[in-house]
């Protein structure tokens, strides 16, 4: 939802945002009427996308973090709420830039829940800077 409210900056730099999830159609269909979601969204039910990117999955993973603890504090204090999980509870994401084409320039891989990209960074992979490299990259 964060790259969501940030879509007019993406925009500038001619990018689409596109959501991958790994619930089922019905979850994508409700997301995108609750947050009015406007962007292309997919589902992957077999998480086969999060697999071959490396993306974490576990209870340590989304539970075992200091980083889940602020993240969760942090949108308490924004006023968010989590609510009902739809889809693979124990799945991390990220946020990936891709040229058309298909050439991967930016990856970033959520190291706890509530994990995002800082968006000065993603607007820079987005303007093509040389010097970012793709975090996670191996």
């Amino acid at each position: 939802m964060q790259l969501h409210r940030e879509r007019e900056r993406l925009r500038e730099h001619e990018a689409t945002l596109v959501f991958v999830g790994n619930g089922n159609r019905s979850f994508a269909l409700a997301f995108r009427d609750e947050f009015k979601i406007r962007s292309p969204i997919y589902v992957d039910t077999q998480r086969r996308a999060y697999e071959a990117l490396g993306m974490k999955r576990g209870v340590l993973a989304v539970l075992g973090s200091v980083g889940t603890i602020r993240s969760a504090a942090r949108a308490l204090r924004a006023g968010f709420r989590q609510g009902a999980v739809q889809g693979d509870a124990w799945q991390l994401g990220g946020v990936l830039v891709v040229r058309p084409g298909g050439e991967l320039v930016y990856r970033y891989l959520s190291s706890s829940a509530g994990d995002h990209p800082p968006i000065a960074e993603l607007l820079s992979a987005l303007a093509g800077a040389p010097s970012l490299a793709p975090r996670g990259s191996a």
